[in-house]
Order: structure tokens, then C-alpha cells, then sequence
């Protein structure tokens, strides 16, 4: 896109006189205050292209593919990603966002999701039955778990609960794990799994308390005397 000076847009009869008084000064400011708006104009393709964008726009793209929950508002008009990564594994999920999109809810969909945002394989997702995964992290990858924690409970089926395990970790029981609040856009989500706390089992609740009997009314003379 050819840039265009305010000299070119003037009539010419006032173009012929530009060149002393201060009418070149205010063209110039002119000029100087379009530029930012004509540098963008002129690679406007660029601002829509993932790997291209600059990081404040990327994570304005993420909104448009419900990927905003990512990312954590520093001002009215700036946003940066909450991924370890930063920036850079919030363009791929951008460019595989199609693909994620159509497999959401099953495991390979939570797998490559996974693997996308961390940069990092060797995920698994187990179905332990009862409506319930278990997903593992690899190996060295405890690190990971929070930002797995809250892409799992985003990705996941909203029916099924899901807990997140080291790799080699002893499974849980079942019973144990309770469901989790859905995600919400204005909540970002934190754990997976909510484990009921132990204790005592505090049996039967106790039968209520039988209430007193109400007292007696005592006669009144005329009545003890058999007097209508």
C-alpha cells in the first residue's frame, strides 16, 4: 500500500505556495502523526496471521476462538498469556484451533491440547469408569501441573470429573474425588478434582427429641362444685 503524504490530498493552487511560511511544518506533523495508523495499514495481513501478530495482539485473536481464558487482562487494552511458555505456545494453540475445536471433549482432543500448550508429550489419559479420568503427567513434568489442572477442566466433558497425577503416581479411589465447578469465562478455572476431606464416619443422625407434654389446666371452683 502506497503511503500518502497530506501534501498529495491539498489543492494544488495551495501546494504552489507550500514551500515557505508554516504550512510545511503543519504537513509535516501531519505526516508524522498518520504514520503509526499508514505502518499498519501497510502490513495489516500480518496482524491477523498467529506467528506474525505482535503478543498483545495474539492474545486478542484468542478471544475469537474461546481461547481468552488463556490469557490474564493487564489493562483495558493489553492482555498477555498465563501459559509457562508465554506468547509462543498461545500462537500454536491459535493455529491448531480448528482441529482442537472439532476433538474437544475426548482424549485424544485433551492430549493434543495438552501437548500443544506445554510443548511437552508423553500425556495420558485414563478412563477409571464412574464418569472419571485420571490424566498423567510425564515424566520431570510436575512442574506442569496447575496449567494442566486448568486445561483439563476446560477441555474435559462437563459430566466427568478428572484428576491430574505424576507419572507413576498410585491412583485414587473413585469415591474420593467429588465434581468440580464447570469453567466459566468470568472464572478462570483452578483444580480438576475436589477431594472430600477424611474423617470419622458420624453415622445415623439421631431420632428428635420427644417434646414435653403441655401442663394441666387446674379446674375452676365453679366446675368443682358441678355448678353450669
Amino acid at each position: 500500500m502506497a503511503r500518502t503524504s497530506l501534501r498529495d490530498t491539498l489543492p494544488q493552487v495551495i501546494v504552489a505556495g507550500a514551500g515557505a511560511g508554516p504550512l510545511p511544518a503543519l504537513l509535516a506533523a501531519g505526516d508524522g502523526m498518520h504514520q503509526p495508523v499508514g505502518a499498519v495499514l501497510d502490513h495489516l495481513e500480518g496482524w491477523f496471521d498467529p506467528m506474525r501478530a505482535p503478543d498483545a495482539m495474539v492474545c486478542y485473536l484468542a478471544s475469537w476462538v474461546d481461547l481468552d481464558w488463556l490469557t490474564l487482562p493487564e489493562s483495558p487494552t493489553r492482555a498477555r498469556s498465563t501459559l509457562p511458555g508465554g506468547a509462543a505456545p498461545l500462537r500454536d494453540l491459535l493455529c491448531a484451533s480448528a482441529d482442537l475445536a472439532a476433538r474437544r471433549g475426548t482424549v485424544g482432543g485433551i492430549v493434543r491440547f495438552l501437548e500443544v500448550a506445554t510443548r511437552r508429550t508423553g500425556f495420558a489419559v485414563e478412563d477409571a469408569g464412574g464418569f472419571h479420568l485420571r490424566v498423567r503427567l510425564p515424566e520431570g513434568g510436575e512442574d506442569l501441573a496447575d496449567t494442566v489442572a486448568r486445561i483439563v477442566a476446560a477441555t474435559k466433558p462437563a459430566h466427568v470429573t478428572a484428576e491430574v497425577l505424576a507419572a507413576g503416581a498410585p491412583a485414587t479411589d473413585i469415591s474420593e474425588v467429588a465434581l468440580a465447578p464447570s469453567p466459566t469465562a468470568s472464572a478462570p478455572v483452578g483444580a480438576t478434582a475436589v477431594r472430600a476431606p477424611a474423617g470419622p464416619d458420624p453415622g445415623p443422625p439421631a431420632p428428635p427429641a420427644t417434646p414435653p407434654a403441655p401442663p394441666s389446666v387446674p379446674p375452676t371452683p365453679a366446675a368443682a362444685e358441678g355448678q353450669p
